[in-house]
C-alpha cells in the first residue's frame, strides 16, 4: 500500500548520527540551481563518454555489471541503532520498521533489478535518480531507479517541475506533486555537488584501447595491411591477351587463381602452381616478382599496446584487479560468482552503505514517521543488507569436521554450519543402526550379537556353539531351532544374566574413546600443542595429565546402545563415566577386561 498516502511531510528526519551518502530531495529552495551546477556541460560530457565505453569496450563493461550482479544478491531488513553509541544492533523486531523496510526498492520481487541498475549508475555515471511513486488502490508505492540524463528540471522558482523518461515506455512523463524524487551520488572530493565515479578516471585509458582496437579491426578489414604488395617486372613474357601489358595480364590471371583456390580449397586447382616465362636473369636475381610487406614495428605492437592499456584499466576500476580483469574464476571454481570476505568489506560494502543512508534519510524514516511513528523513534532505525548470498564464507568443512569428531560442536551446529535442514535428522532408531553399522566395521564380531544384528535390521544364522546350541535370527528375534539329532550332545544352559554381549563392550569402547578424544582437545594448548603432533588424540591423556580428569569427562550418544542393549540408560552412563574417569585419573590404556567388569555391575 502507499505508505506516504496519509502524510505530508517532504522532508526526511534528523539522523543522531552522520550520514555518509550523498543524497538530495528534490524539492525546497535552491535545488533547481543546485541542480543546474550539477549539469554543468564538463560534468555531462564525461558521463556521456562514460557511458559510451560502457557499450563498446566488453573488458570495461563485464566487470562492472560482475560487481552489479553481485551487489543485486543483498537483500534489505530494518536495523535498530543502539541510543548510546548509535551503532546497529541487528534486525528490528518492529513491526511497522519491518513493514516499511520490506517495500524498499520494489518489496523483493523488483529489489535486485533496481539495485543492479543503482550499482551500475554508481560505478558509471557516479550518481541516480530514485523516484518513489504513491500507490493507488491499496497498491505498494512505486520505485524507479534512472541515470542522470533521464531527469530533467523544467521552470523556476516556485514554478519548477521535474521531468523524468519512463524506463518502461521511454516516453516524459511529469513528477506528480505526491512523489518523491532524490538523487543519490558519489561526491567529488574538490567539488561536493559534483558526481565521481570509478569510470571517470579510466576514460583516458578506455580511448587508447578503444583506437588499438579500431586499428587492429582496419588491418583486419584491409586487403593492403593484411596482403601487401607485389610488384612484378614489364617485361615479363605472358600472353596479354585483353589487357595492355603482359604484367598487368598477369596480375588478372593470378587474382583468378587465387579465387579458385578459396573458392575450391580440395581440388587441384587449389595447389597446382601459376606457370609464367621470364628473362633467367631476371629469376636468378629474384627481380620477375618482389613481395612488399607495409607492415611496421607499430603495427605489430598494438595488441602490445591495447594489452597495456587493458591492465592499466584493471588497476584502475574500483574493484580487485582479478575481476577487474576476468580471472577471478580460474582459482576458485563453483563459487567464482561470490566475493570473498576482504572484497565485499573493501569494494562492495560501502557502495551498500552508501544507498541504504541515502534511502534510510530521504524515504525510511520519513515514511515510519508516516506511520506513526514520531522522529525520534524513526531516527532510532536504519536500513541495514543481509549479504549472505554475496560473501563467500571460507570453506571450513575440514575444521567443523575435525572439531565435531573432537565432541566440540553438537550435531545441529553441524548441521546449521553445511545447510542442511533440521528434516535431514535422522530418527534414534537410523543413528543406532548406522553406529553399530560403523562399530561393525572395526570390530565385526560383534555381528554375532543378536542385539547388534537386530539393531542394524540383519538376518544372521549362529553357527551351533561347541556345546550343540543353534539359533537364528528372524524378524528381528531370537528364535529357537528344531529339535537336534539324537546323537547330538546335550545343550548348552543359557549364559548367565551378567554376562556381557561382546557387542555392548564394542559399543562402549567406541563411546569411550569419543569421550577421551574430547578430554585430548581439551588437554591441549598453544604452549603443548606442537609437541605431541605423532599422538592419537584419544592417547593424548597418557602424555599430558589432567590435574582435574572429572572435569574433562563427557559421554555421549549412550541412549541410543543402551536401548540396544534393553539397559537403564542412566547406569550405563555412569558407568561410562566411571571406566573414563579413571583411566584419565590413572593415565593408563584402555582397557576391553576394565570395561566388561564395569559393564558388568550395570547389568540387569
Amino acid at each position: 500500500m502507499a505508505i506516504f498516502r496519509r502524510s505530508k511531510t517532504t522532508e526526511a528526519a534528523p539522523v543522531p548520527r552522520a550520514v555518509t551518502a550523498a543524497a538530495m530531495p528534490m524539492s525546497g529552495p535552491g535545488v533547481v540551481k543546485a541542480d543546474r551546477a550539477r549539469t554543468q556541460k564538463s560534468n555531462v560530457d564525461w558521463q556521456r563518454e562514460a557511458w559510451y565505453y560502457f557499450d563498446v569496450i566488453g573488458e570495461l563493461r563485464g566487470p562492472l555489471v560482475w560487481i552489479a550482479n553481485a551487489v543485486s544478491q543483498a537483500d534489505v531488513h530494518a536495523t535498530a541503532l543502539d541510543p548510546d553509541t548509535g551503532k546497529p544492533t541487528g534486525p528490528s523486531e518492529d513491526p511497522r520498521a519491518s513493514a516499511a523496510a520490506a517495500q524498499v526498492l520494489g518489496g523483493p520481487a523488483r529489489r535486485g533489478g533496481l539495485l543492479k541498475v543503482l550499482a551500475l549508475c554508481w560505478q558509471v555515471p557516479g550518481e541516480a535518480w530514485l523516484i518513489v511513486r504513491a500507490g493507488t488502490g491499496g497498491r505498494p508505492d512505486e520505485w524507479i531507479v534512472l541515470p542522470p540524463s533521464k531527469v530533467k528540471a523544467k521552470g523556476s522558482g516556485e514554478q519548477a517541475t521535474w521531468q523524468y523518461t519512463d524506463p518502461r515506455t521511454g516516453a516524459e512523463q511529469l513528477l506528480e506533486p505526491s512523489a518523491r524524487l532524490f538523487r543519490v551520488w558519489s561526491p567529488h572530493p574538490a567539488d561536493y555537488i559534483q558526481a565521481d565515479s570509478a569510470v571517470r578516471p579510466a576514460l583516458p585509458i578506455c580511448r587508447e584501447i578503444e583506437k588499438a582496437s579500431q586499428n587492429i579491426a582496419a588491418r583486419l578489414d584491409s586487403r593492403l595491411s593484411s596482403a601487401g604488395l607485389l610488384a612484378l617486372a614489364s617485361d615479363l613474357d605472358f600472353p596479354a591477351g585483353e589487357h595492355e601489358t603482359s604484367a598487368m595480364a598477369f596480375m588478372d590471371e593470378l587474382l583468378a587463381a587465387a579465387e579458385v583456390g578459396i573458392k575450391q580449397p580440395g581440388t587441384a586447382a587449389a595447389v597446382v602452381p601459376l606457370v609464367f616465362n621470364a628473362p633467367s636473369e631476371m629469376i636468378a636475381s629474384g627481380g620477375a616478382a618482389q613481395f612488399i610487406d607495409t607492415a611496421t614495428e607499430f603495427v605489430a605492437s598494438v595488441v602490445d599496446l591495447r594489452d597495456n592499456a587493458l591492465s592499466r584499466l584493471a588497476a584502475t576500476l574500483d574493484m580487485p584487479k582479478d575481476v577487474a580483469e576476468g580471472t577471478q574464476g580460474e582459482a576458485n571454481h563453483w563459487s567464482a560468482w561470490q566475493v570473498e570476505e576482504s572484497t565485499y568489506k573493501i569494494f562492495i560494502e560501502p557502495l551498500l552503505k552508501e544507498i541504504g543512508d541515502a534511502i534510510t534519510e530521504q524515504w525510511f524514516r520519513p515514511a515510519l514517521i508516516a506511520m506513526g511513528m514520531d522522529k525520534d523513534q524513526a531516527n532510532r532505525f536504519e536500513l541495514g543488507w543481509d549479504t549472505t548470498a554475496i560473501v563467500a564464507r571460507p570453506d571450513d568443512t575440514e575444521n567443523l569436521r575435525d572439531l565435531h569428531d573432537r565432541l566440540l560442536i553438537s550435531d545441529d551446529y553441524m548441521r546449521d554450519e553445511n545447510g542442511i535442514p533440521e528434516d535431514a535428522k535422522p530418527s534414534q532408531e537410523e543413528y543406532t543402526r548406522r553406529f553399530f553399522e560403523r562399530a561393525a566395521t572395526t570390530a565385526p564380531s560383534i555381528l554375532s550379537d543378536p542385539n547388534v544384528a537386530k539393531a542394524i535390521g540383519l538376518e544372521v544364522a549362529v553357527a551351533p556353539a561347541a556345546a550343540g546350541v543353534a539359533g537364528e535370527i528372524e524378524g528381528g528375534e531370537l528364535e529357537p531351532s528344531p529339535p537336534a539329532a539324537s546323537n547330538a550332545l546335550p545343550e548348552r544352559a543359557e549364559p548367565e544374566p551378567e554376562q556381557v554381549p561382546d557387542g555392548l563392550v564394542a559399543a562402549a569402547e567406541v563411546l569411550a574413546r569419543q569421550a577421551l578424544s574430547y578430554a585430548g582437545g581439551r588437554l591441549l594448548t598453544n604452549q603443548n600443542r606442537g609437541q605431541f603432533k605423532d599422538v592419537e588424540r584419544h592417547e593424548l591423556y597418557q602424555h599430558i595429565r589432567p590435574t582435574d580428569p572429572a572435569s574433562l569427562v563427557k559421554v555421549e550418544f549412550a541412549d541410543g546402545v543402551a536401548k540396544a542393549y534393553s539397559m537403564d540408560p542412566k547406569r550405563l552412563q555412569v558407568a561410562l563415566d566411571v571406566y573414563v574417569t579413571h583411566l584419565l585419573a590413572k593415565g593408563v590404556p584402555e582397557d576391553s577386561d576394565l570395561l566388561r567388569r564395569t559393564l558388568r555391575l550395570v547389568r540387569p
